[in-house]
């Protein structure tokens, strides 16, 4: 998406407001903000209160006097601004602008000409902004390169003809100086020797300046400024410092093969273990995990169980980010009450800790996760003199004789602890995909289930913020139901009970439950409520020829239990593929009451340009799977980007499910989108 133009603010002087107006027509761009002044008081009111950027004087009888106290006060600016003088056919004129030293100067009854000089102004004023930005990001990009060299642990120096002339704190340390005062100048033959009696490095200096640069990491041995000496491999390349060209040298000491076995032990910890909580780290986790699949493959059960404490911005802005450390301390001695060694407990980012468990019992995973969450809930934390209350939430993704691999369990874990976390924490949700994975449960048993929770009230409504990444002020609420029956800390996705309430009949009913929800949601008249620009209602595509839950969703919007306005409901893409005629008549019914509609799990090889040719779209909500293949397939943001051109051909927009990679979220916005979904939901 092309950067819209910087809004620039012009001063119009005149004592003739019809001025104003006509050049209004003359310049004609929505990027351009006219400020009109009649008088000398009323050019430095708006010079106190307005950043101009240029002005323009209409010079005849009744403004000469304002030219030449207007030319001052321009050029007295902090960022001085071009004054354009509009003169009259006599002389007299434009003599007084030319006494002022106008930056430009046009007839006012030559309208071609005034209109080519104020473009020509406004058009070298943005250059002059694109230029001072791009100098701007060279600038900070040339300071964050800096700052890397100076924080790089790597011995990283420059050479001119052989000399220092820049060297980090690393490499300082490496040769034992102080300061680089007490290198400057110092020849790297100083510092270097050759090991290889067949490599000159004299030679190979002289090389250097006809851009001869060694291919390979070269053996030398290293000086110390005590004398001492070091074995090292040295690496060059050609670089730039300050303007001028140079040669960036990178020196590696290399140390023997440590034969003591306490030393090869410890330094493997330190390759497979978090240093700050001594559990293994992410890579060795995963590691190991992949090298059991490989070995056991799937006879048995595996579970992966992923914690996290619940409100960690909340707890964090409590306690500081100086005592970060300290949190990540306590939370991890919480969570190895509740592990076994055997479990392989591992922090796997920042604040998520992980643990796999071989299952003989299904329930075995149920029974820890429970465990993981009553260790954390109600314990009292002592930080930096503060004692806060924490809870957890857990995911648990178990993999049975249904192949996955070792990322997509991982992922399955992370997605049902964010889900524990968005239905109030302090619980844990287990990941289950569809009835075909979650064991013996047939059709019949889920029919019982779903029944007892519409007749028990054990679902939840659960509200997904969408925002915009441009506007603050935009938000829209996505609402579905969770099952969470009274005497569990289960909650079940709708991704388990969906297909299962599809197979026995009941899609309908559940989306007669997920409306009554919504409407004692909105009848209760919060300050959320009202703040929403819209609430996304998914239906199942069963609710398209279901001719009591259509009476029941008009009656609402009629009842002004909904605002029809606000309301947005949402089908399955694929599911309505084959419904289109039965899809049109339902939006043609409720499209008079201001309703729009919306196209659901919409991937990157779906055709959902033919469908939003044949209905009124206005969202597109992207399925979750479309930021996963960003990353992993060649060809993806290309499709995204025409997707994204075919919502736009239909006025549509389109939603981008949650993602916390920054990197996903700036290619989203590259390829159009805005609206993303965001992760903190709120249970009714």
């Amino acid at each position: 998406m092309p950067a819209l133009p910087e809004v620039l603010t012009v001063l119009i002087v005149d004592d003739d407001i019809s001025t104003l107006r006509e050049l209004e027509e003359t310049i004609d761009d929505a990027h351009v903000n006219l400020q009109f002044a009649d008088t000398s008081n009323a050019i430095s009111r708006i010079l106190e209160t307005h950043s101009i950027d240029l002005a323009a004087i209409s010079v005849h009888e009744g403004t000469v006097g304002m030219i030449e106290p207007l030319a001052r006060q321009l050029r007295a600016l902090n960022s001085p601004v071009p004054l354009i003088a509009l003169v009259c056919p006599e002389p007299q004129s434009a003599a007084h602008a030319a006494m002022a030293g106008v930056d430009g100067c046009a007839r006012i009854d030559d309208t071609r000409t005034v209109k080519r000089l104020l473009a020509s102004q406004i058009q070298q004023m943005r250059n002059v902004r694109t230029q001072v930005e791009a100098l701007n990001q060279v600038s900070d990009i040339h300071e964050r390169y800096n700052l890397l060299l100076e924080t790089s642990s790597e011995a990283i120096a420059y050479l001119h003809q052989g000399l220092h002339i820049y060297a980090n704190p690393s490499y300082l340390e490496q040769f034992g100086y102080l300061s680089f005062d007490d290198l400057e100048g110092y020849s790297i033959l100083d510092l270097l020797s050759s090991t290889d009696d067949q490599q000159d490095l004299k030679s190979l200096l002289k090389s250097f300046s006809k851009g001869l640069l060694p291919n390979a990491p070269i053996a030398v041995t290293g000086s110390h400024a005590d004398g001492s000496t070091f074995n090292a491999l040295v690496e060059f390349s050609p670089a730039h410092y300050e303007g001028e060209s140079c040669i960036q040298i990178m020196v590696r000491e290399q140390f023997e093969a440590a034969d003591n076995a306490e030393l090869q032990q410890e330094l493997e910890k330190l390759r497979t273990h978090d240093l700050l909580t001594g559990l293994l780290n992410r890579q060795a986790f995963v590691n190991t995990l992949k090298q059991e699949f490989e070995q056991t493959g799937l006879d048995s059960d595996l579970a992966v169980l992923l914690v996290s404490l619940d409100d960690q911005s909340g707890l964090q802005q409590s306690i500081g980010t100086s005592a970060t450390d300290q949190l990540v301390v306590q939370t991890a001695a919480l969570f190895n009450q509740a592990a076994e060694r055997s479990m392989l407990p591992a922090r796997l980012s920042d604040h998520v800790f992980a643990l796999r468990v071989w299952l003989d019992d299904r329930e075995q995973a149920a029974e820890l996760a429970k465990r993981l969450v009553e260790t954390f809930s109600g314990k009292i934390l002592q930080i930096e003199g503060k004692s806060p209350t924490v809870t957890a939430s857990v995911g648990l993704a178990v993999g049975g004789k249904q192949v996955f691999t070792v990322d997509e369990l991982l992922g399955y874990a992370d997605q049902a602890r964010q889900e524990a976390m968005r239905t109030g924490g302090n619980s844990y949700v287990r990941y289950r995909p569809s009835t075909d994975h979650i064991g013996d449960d047939t059709d019949e048993q889920w029919a019982e289930r779903l029944r007892h929770a519409l007749n028990n009230s054990e679902f939840r409504l659960v509200s997904l913020p969408v925002t915009d990444m441009e506007d603050d002020d935009f938000l829209l609420n996505e609402v579905e139901i969770r099952l969470r029956a009274e005497d569990s800390d289960e909650v079940i996705l709708p991704s388990a009970f969906r297909p299962a309430a599809a197979a026995c009949g009941l899609s309908s009913e559940l989306d007669r439950d997920l409306i009554n929800r919504l409407v004692q949601l909105l009848a209760e008249d919060t300050a959320e409520t009202n703040a929403a620009n819209g609430w996304l209602l998914p239906l199942s595509v069963s609710s398209l020829s279901d001719s009591s839950l259509i009476k029941l969703l008009e009656s609402a919007i009629l009842a002004k239990r909904l605002n029809g306005r606000k309301l947005i409901i949402g089908f399955s893409e694929a599911d309505v593929r084959e419904q289109m005629l039965e899809l049109q008549r339902f939006i043609s019914r409720f499209a008079t009451y201001g309703v729009r509609f919306a196209l659901l799990d919409v991937r990157l090889n779906s055709r959902v340009g033919l469908t939003m040719k044949n209905i009124e779209t206005s969202y597109i909500k992207l399925d979750q799977q479309v930021t996963v293949s960003l990353n992993k397939e060649k060809n993806a943001r290309d499709l995204l980007k025409q997707l994204v051109h075919e919502a736009n051909e239909n006025n549509t927009y389109v939603i981008a499910p949650h993602t916390d990679n920054t990197t996903d979220l700036a290619t989203l916005w590259q390829a159009g989108i805005t609206l993303v979904q965001g992760q903190f939901d709120q249970e009714e």
